[in-house]
């Protein structure tokens, strides 16, 4: 049963409208920042909720809560715990629905390309599973990662009763505070990549050739003639956990020298490579008995662009010369900042909080200040449409994610010694050609020489300003309409569901045709609203 598209859309979009009526009861009640202990335990329960029918359903919704487990600026951190443990806790299914798969993209029977199959998967995800076997080819023992059966089209499915999510969602406080249709986006592009797995192949030969000549740490082999979209075929690695401490004790590895090569490594592909490993969890990350770090997994890679780096580079300078405006600019340059967001406000928490740390001896602060001040910096966040863009969200995941092994490994490990050469090196490769002063020298002489435009555009202000608010009130108004009407549409369309689906069961077919129809045209006109919602909201104002 839940493999049908009904099914699966009905109980996805009822279980979100639960969660979200849930926390509008609770916000109704309450104002914003008070009874927070109330409140994270609601977001407990809905996450071991979700959790619970996540691994019943499979699918779309295992991956989504791995998805929001990296999302620190939605959930506090024992949520995001929560969603966490999906990523180990995936059943497994039999080989004889993998075989055919497997078989289907061969064009041919097992049998003819590996022997010696294990009956069942050694390892179950969201989306593949693994098998070990032999090649017949050259007698190499390999890994066969294999798409779990039907997940394409369930996903597809469950991406459609998430967009009906995403519509209600657009409801709510959230919409203020977070880019809905982005963060859908992220999570299209995410789980598309994915599905699938010559992506995978590409990002592992990506990594296998940044590391072909590095003595510490190594990429299995690929090959690349039994790769298909939904069949990835590598190197067998014999190896452990990198976190279990016995393996290392018995082979003598030195941990703080394990540590150290694996924080090295995750600094060379931020800063260097322009691709890192968005999911290096334990599970990733293996050791081998002469110390050697193996990595494995590549279906999830964040990206860094040349000018995000540049743009970090800009923040970096900025914070030495407390130029806090450029600061807040380059938090704009790499997308955190939603357009209603007031720079203003946000200039003063980051020039609140830094001459807080650059006037306070940290060692004798009082605690009490040091809440305040982070209390003060957490309501702007929660109160300014500030987002977390995709690609540093993975990095957030894989930093956090990096520094609980490199705690579990070496405890007493200086991370900022280790890091201070590298930063260094990267500052001097990305500024070679240039002079940090004189670039600070133009950054104020700019401003300087808008002084006598923005003289001008002050004295038009008024005007301008009287004319953009007649504009926003006759938009905001539309808008508001159009909203209702989308509202009222998706209700019929869900309220249509439940009923299309009785009727299934009854046999009462005429009834449950009616219904899914009705469904169907609600649903739709749902969406032609939404868009034009949308293209009202896109257009500039004159």
């Amino acid at each position: 049963m839940k493999r049908w598209a009904l099914y699966r859309i009905f109980i996805i979009v009822t279980m979100f409208a639960r969660y979200i009526w849930t926390i509008y009861r609770f916000t109704r009640k309450n104002r914003p920042g008070t009874n927070n202990e109330e409140f994270e335990r609601i977001m407990i329960t809905i996450a071991r909720d979700y959790k619970k029918k996540a691994l019943r359903l499979e699918g779309l919704l295992i991956k989504l809560g791995q998805f929001l487990s990296i999302r620190a600026d939605l959930f506090p951190p024992s949520v995001l715990m929560e969603l966490t443990e999906l990523v180990d806790k995936v059943p497994s299914s039999k080989l004889g629905e993998s075989r055919k798969i497997i078989e289907e993209d061969w064009g041919t029977t097992i049998e003819d390309i590996v022997d010696d199959i294990s009956p069942r998967p050694i390892a179950s995800a969201s989306i593949g599973e693994v098998y070990s076997a032999t090649l017949k080819s050259n007698g190499r023992k390999v890994a066969i990662k294999v798409q779990r059966p039907n997940i394409e089209q369930i996903i597809k499915t469950d991406f459609r009763a998430m967009r009906l999510v995403i519509a209600m969602l657009r409801r709510t406080s959230l919409n203020k505070s977070t880019d809905l249709q982005s963060l859908y986006r992220q999570m299209v592009f995410v789980i598309g990549d994915e599905l699938n797995y010559r992506t995978e192949l590409k990002n592992g030969l990506y990594f296998k050739k940044m590391y072909e000549t590095n003595p510490v740490i190594y990429i299995p082999d690929y090959f690349e003639e039994h790769c298909t979209n939904r069949v990835l075929v590598m190197e067998w690695i014999e190896g452990t956990r990198i976190t279990d401490l016995e393996y290392l004790e018995k082979h003598n590895i030195d941990r703080d020298e394990l540590a150290r090569n694996l924080f090295l490594n995750a600094g060379e592909q931020l800063l260097f490579g322009g691709k890192f490993h968005a999911d290096p969890h334990p599970g990733n990350v293996l050791v081998q008995s002469d110390g050697r770090i193996v990595l494995l997994d590549f279906g999830m890679i964040g990206a860094t662009t040349a000018d995000d780096m540049r743009a970090i580079q800009r923040i970096l300078q900025s914070f030495v010369t407390l130029d806090y405006d450029a600061i807040v600019d380059g938090l704009e340059d790499l997308r955190f900042l939603l357009p209603n967001a007031n720079k203003q406000n946000i200039r003063q928490a980051i020039e609140k909080a830094v001459t807080f740390y650059l006037e306070s001896d940290m060692e004798n602060v009082d605690t009490k200040l040091i809440e305040k001040v982070l209390s003060d910096i957490e309501l702007l966040v929660r109160n300014e449409p500030i987002q977390l863009p995709a690609e540093f969200a993975f990095f957030g995941r894989a930093a956090s994610t990096i520094l609980g092994i490199l705690q579990i490994l070496s405890p007493q490990i200086n991370l900022l010694d280790l890091a201070k050469p590298m930063v260094r090196r990267w500052l001097d490769e990305e500024g070679k050609n240039q002079n940090r002063y004189l670039q600070i020298a133009g950054s104020y002489a700019a401003r300087l020489l808008a002084f006598p435009r923005l003289v001008n555009d002050a004295l038009s202000e008024p005007t301008r300003w009287r004319l953009f608010e007649q504009q926003k009130f006759s938009r905001v108004a539309n808008m508001e309409s159009l909203k209702i009407r989308q509202w009222t549409s998706s209700l019929v369309g869900i309220v249509s569901l439940p009923v299309s689906y009785a009727g299934y069961f009854l046999a009462q077919y005429d009834l449950m045709g009616a219904s899914l129809t009705i469904a169907i045209i609600a649903l739709w006109n749902a969406r032609r609203i939404g868009r034009q919602i949308v293209r009202i909201a896109d257009e500039p104002f004159k």
